[in-house]
């Protein structure tokens, strides 16, 4: 558990969506890029996917994902 004040929650939220959609859309990009180039996504996302800094959590091509948003009050 992290206790910040509301304001950075709703900030670290926003961050944290906007962080995923990045990593969704670089994906896509790179899934185009690799289908130009003849290269196999599926190995280049396992392949970035190896560095530690980066992981495997999220670095899928498609139309991303829709989760549940706490209302704002």
């Amino acid at each position: 558990m992290i206790i910040m004040d509301l304001r950075s929650a709703e900030l670290t939220k926003y961050a944290a969506n906007a962080m995923l959609a990045t990593r969704i859309s670089f994906m896509n990009e790179l899934a185009n890029l690799a289908e130009q180039l003849g290269a196999d996504i599926e190995a280049v996302r396992i392949g970035i996917g190896a560095d530690p800094r980066i992981g495997t959590a999220f670095i899928y091509p498609g139309v991303g994902t829709a989760a549940r948003v706490f209302p704002r009050t």
